[in-house]
């Protein structure tokens, strides 16, 4: 069924293509890499992800704007479709420079296989920041 979680998903799986210059499933590559989520969680998961970007990519991304983007779209293909970010919170998690965002591989979640995992899942912590100099305290989600 086509709705919102199924674009967000496919909105990830594009993010994870464009960032690598693979297709979502590739049996020429070796078989843990057949698989792009499975082959990004895991580098990811191997703190490897400047080992993600195209090499034909004219700019790379900064290791963190690299690591924040690929957290953001293994997010929006969690298995369970109802743990997808709404397409407006993907956007503004993608915009924002500095946005907090926390993977749960203190949980031992992240190295889990993605056909095995019961649902695999990049928390995006809600948390109040305070601008230096700034009295006044924002919410970043």
């Amino acid at each position: 069924m086509l709705n919102e979680t199924s674009d967000v998903y496919s909105f990830g799986i594009l993010i994870m293509e464009i960032i690598s210059g693979r297709r979502p499933v590739d049996y020429s590559r070796p078989p843990g890499e057949v698989n792009l989520i499975e082959w990004i969680k895991t580098m990811v998961s191997n703190r490897n992800t400047d080992e993600v970007v195209d090499p034909k990519m004219a700019e790379k991304p900064s290791s963190r704007t690299l690591k924040k983007t690929l957290l953001v779209a293994l997010r929006c293909v969690d298995p369970d479709s109802q743990q997808r970010p709404k397409m407006g919170h993907v956007i503004h998690m993608l915009e924002v420079d500095d946005f907090p965002y926390q993977d749960e591989r203190r949980a031992g979640r992240i190295g889990q296989p993605y056909s095995d995992s019961p649902r695999y899942k990049v928390r995006v912590s809600a948390r109040q920041v305070t601008e230096p100099g700034d009295n006044s305290t924002k919410s970043e989600i």
